[in-house]
């Protein structure tokens, strides 16, 4: 550019500690070449201390992360339009739901170029009963009015693209495009140690604990693995979520107490559970973009059992780095854990191949200038 200025980008996520946990390569990224402003819902002093040590200035919005409340997020959307309005942004990038559906219409400005990022397509497209069916259709509609002015739209997966087109949620005329991922900071999520035979194989499964990640299968599988006297782990690690289909504190518990799972917490570092852990585990059947701790466990060279599911099976090719398995198939998952508890070895060659893998498809410098150059911002 001639201008002498440099360019101003908004970054828009759904919660605070994203813009960090998912989003902070892309904020180094992005501050190289623009002055970054990154917006997110009530942001505490950790997150714009981390977030200002980037070298990006912090806005905190008022959406709330979940549900639909019309006069919460229409005071929410005025708000954030005035202070979108005094940033004058030249470039803004949302992701999920809320920010692409509210944000990018804050963001409705002369000269902005806006894009949408779709990480999934999540719980707000479940039509399973006739209260989610009237939220799905509140959803599209909400998508379909946003989407029909933005510069661009990236999806995570092939999947959700053709979601959007099928339901009329994109016009015609609209760049679309699919980039695989958030992708990981392939030093950051680096072993401290080699992987070694494992005695007593330690399945790892890291996610919001709501049963639409699979949670009741994997316990089922745990079942009949212990039957047949196999001798493993299944560990698992993640928040309990309030929300419906959230599995609560107390089941939580009498499962830890059963033996047949090991709860472990939450935490801010996965880092040092996934390296522990011997081969990743998430069956879910949730609407999913494409898990980033997939991404993580492959980088740290784990095998991934999952899913034959819209996101998930973009990161196994079935046999070298791991199992794709049918969603709420509790015996085809038991017998994809039972391969490695029987065959350790595959533990080591397989996790090998997630590395490389990781290296080729989720390196998250790659991941980011695809979305410069999709943006057709590589050369700014």
């Amino acid at each position: 550019m001639q201008n002498s200025r440099k360019p101003k980008f908004l970054l828009i996520g759904g919660f605070a500690s994203s813009l960090i946990n998912f989003r902070g390569p892309l904020l180094k990224r992005l501050v190289q070449d623009f002055e970054v402003f990154a917006a997110a819902p009530y942001i505490d002093d950790d997150i714009r201390e981390k977030v200002e040590a980037i070298g990006a200035n912090c806005i905190s919005t008022e959406f709330e992360r979940t549900g639909l409340n019309p006069a919460k997020d229409l005071k929410a959307l005025l708000k954030f339009r005035k202070q979108i309005k005094e940033i004058a942004p030249d470039y803004v990038l949302a992701y999920t739901i809320k920010p692409v559906v509210f944000g990018l219409k804050a963001a409705k400005f002369k000269g902005v170029k806006r894009y949408a990022l779709i990480t999934g397509k999540g719980s707000g497209f479940d039509e399973t009963n006739l209260k989610s069916k009237a939220i799905a259709k509140v959803v599209k509609g909400l998508y379909r009015d946003t989407l029909k002015s933005v510069d661009g739209v990236i999806f995570q997966n092939a999947d959700d693209q053709a979601f959007f087109e099928q339901n009329g949620l994109l016009t015609n005329t609209v760049q679309r495009g699919v980039i695989e991922g958030t992708g990981v900071d392939m030093a950051h999520y680096r072993l401290k140690n080699e992987p070694s035979l494992p005695e007593k194989v330690k399945f790892l499964f890291i996610a919001r604990l709501i049963k639409e990640k699979g949670i009741p299968e994997l316990v089922e599988a745990a079942k009949l693995l212990k039957k047949k006297d196999c001798d493993f782990e299944v560990q698992l690690l993640g928040w309990v979520d309030p929300n419906p289909g959230g599995i609560s504190q107390k089941e939580v518990d009498e499962l830890h107490s059963s033996g047949l799972v090991n709860y472990l917490g939450t935490t801010d570092d996965v880092r040092p559970y996934i390296e522990a852990a011997d081969v990743f585990v998430l069956p879910t059947y949730y609407n999913e973009g494409l898990p980033r701790t997939i991404q993580e466990a492959m980088a740290m060279k784990k095998p991934i059992i999952t899913t034959d599911h819209p996101g998930c099976r973009e990161t196994v090719e079935e046999g070298r780095n791991g199992f794709l398995i049918p969603t709420r198939d509790a015996q085809s998952l038991a017998d994809a854990m039972e391969r490695f508890i029987k065959e350790p070895e595959q533990v080591l060659i397989m996790g090998q191949q997630s590395h490389e893998m990781a290296k080729e498809k989720f390196d998250v410098n790659k991941i980011n200038e695809r979305l410069l150059k999709f943006m057709q911002l590589s050369d700014v």
